[in-house]
């Protein structure tokens, strides 16, 4: 008889030693792991990209799942594809403040893009990442956390080679146009869109 509540009491703290392995297994694993960040990146091409000359960025939307790709015909689109981008920077930013946004715009898509990180700067919500392609100059704004400014290492053609204040300088031997599908333009956008 002796041994019977012996056999009880080691069932019993066999199944407390478990749950507790489990409780505490959970707690590491919420305590261990970084939640995962939410990110949303948006891709504006520049005037009659809608046509086979937007191949880049229409290629650099295929690496980067879930992001937004936005082309022109004329550049009268320009000021609606801004607004769309800032009305849905702020709604996701409205539901969730920790989401990192990420703008790439080439010719006048960088304009865009630049516009639009000027205007949540507004609404002090952070830009992760700016990448401009060749676009006509400006400045960055204090909420954009890191830009590049990609442009013709060389004169001619298309090339804008305007300077952006406060963004990261990258030379590339390239045309206007090609420059939108550059391993280093796709690799860098690609590596900031997290």
């Amino acid at each position: 008889m002796a041994s019977q509540p012996l056999k009880k009491s080691r069932l019993t703290f066999r199944r407390r030693a478990t749950f507790a392995l489990a409780a505490i297994g959970a707690i590491a694993a919420c305590i261990g792991s970084p939640a995962e960040v939410s990110a949303k990146t948006y891709l504006v091409n520049g005037i009659l990209s809608a046509t086979p000359i937007g191949y880049g960025f229409k290629n650099l939307k295929k690496k980067i799942p879930g992001a937004s790709l936005f082309l022109m015909v004329t550049g009268i689109e320009a000021g609606s594809i801004r607004n769309s981008i800032v009305n849905d920077i702020r709604k996701r930013h409205a539901s969730n403040p920790d989401e990192q946004f990420t703008l790439a715009g080439i010719s006048k898509g960088a304009d865009v893009v630049l516009e639009v990180a000027h205007e949540v700067a507004k609404d002090n919500i952070a830009i992760h990442y700016l990448a401009i392609v060749e676009g006509s100059g400006g400045s960055v704004p204090p909420n954009v956390q890191q830009a590049d400014n990609f442009v013709c290492a060389h004169g001619g053609g298309l090339c804008t080679q305007a300077g952006v204040a406060g963004a990261n300088l990258i030379r590339l031997d390239t045309g206007h146009i090609d420059m939108g599908n550059s391993p280093v333009v796709h690799g860098r956008v690609i590596a900031n869109a997290k």
